[in-house]
């Protein structure tokens, strides 16, 4: 039986593998024909996204520094409040209330992204532009916000775990030295978990930067370089859902929106592996001490 597992095991680790490479040759065949009309300076460093003008613009770097813009501030939002959350979970709420806000936290993850940007098209956008007076509702704001609120329950999942099943010979130790709960909190549990925590940050970001609905509905779909949080943007992953339906195929359109996601797998892919060094980095210091 156990070698039944293993090999199965074996196989799925195998499968994905050549899933991962398939998406990439599938993305990249579909993106180089791009070439023949346009440079690549010119795809990553060009400042205008165009590509129905006549001569077509295609520009990534308004994209791109918007997708940077909004995950950076969303990143900003979320972990302090799922390491509030985290703390909370395991330090100050009752066991009872512990239970039903894990619980809450899962279902919460489970909500459609689509309702969230319905939320914030509908009730969070009509409230920056009549009562905080800003020219747009739908702004870089608005999407980090509602990102944020979508994003925090896997970190605080996560953190929560991780500062549950700290050594507890660790905790004991601090508090036969005549720590109390606040001051092992702060000066033995969090200064121990800064390896977990900065890999969770890693995930976290490798999550943001792939939502799609959200900021579709409720970042204003500029393509402009914003230059603060009350701007409208528009990021990576939205341009290609709000133009891939209407693009004919074998187009040079066609083919930049392809190089759009690619662009987008290799930053994706390359921030979970850095989350993922991160996080064997640490597990391997705990083994050696």
């Amino acid at each position: 039986m156990k070698n039944i597992i293993d090999r199965i095991i074996f196989v799925s680790g195998w499968v994905s593998i050549a899933i991962i490479v398939a998406i990439t040759f599938f993305l990249f065949y579909n993106w180089i024909p791009l070439f023949k009309t346009a440079s690549p300076i010119e795809f990553f460093f060009g400042t205008l996204w165009y590509p129905t003008a006549i001569p077509p613009f295609y520009g990534i770097l308004p994209l791109l520094d918007a997708t940077v813009w909004i995950s950076f501030l969303t990143i900003l939002i979320t972990f302090p409040s799922a390491f509030v959350l985290a703390i909370f979970i395991t330090h100050v709420a009752p066991k009872r209330l512990r239970y039903f806000l894990k619980i809450f936290l899962e279902i919460f993850s489970s909500v459609p992204s689509v309702i969230l940007g319905l939320i914030g098209l509908s009730i969070v956008a009509p409230y920056f532009q009549s009562v905080l007076n800003m020219d747009t509702g739908q702004n870089i704001l608005n999407a980090a916000l509602m990102l944020s609120l979508i994003t925090i329950p896997m970190p605080t999942s996560m953190m929560e775990d991780f500062i549950s099943a700290f050594s507890p010979e660790q905790k004991e130790g601090a508090q036969a030295l005549g720590a109390n709960e606040f001051e092992t909190l702060t000066k033995v549990i969090i200064p121990g978990l800064k390896g977990p925590f900065a890999s969770i940050a890693m995930l976290s970001l490798g999550r943001i930067f792939g939502e799609t609905m959200i900021v579709l509905m409720v970042a204003g779909n500029a393509a402009i370089f914003p230059t603060n949080i009350f701007q409208p943007a528009r990021v990576l992953s939205s341009t290609i859902a709000a133009e891939m339906g209407e693009t004919p195929v074998d187009t040079p359109h066609f083919y930049a929106l392809f190089g759009i996601g690619a662009v987008l797998f290799v930053m994706t892919f390359l921030i979970n592996i850095i989350g993922e060094v991160i996080r064997i980095r640490y597990e391997r210091q705990m083994m050696k001490g």
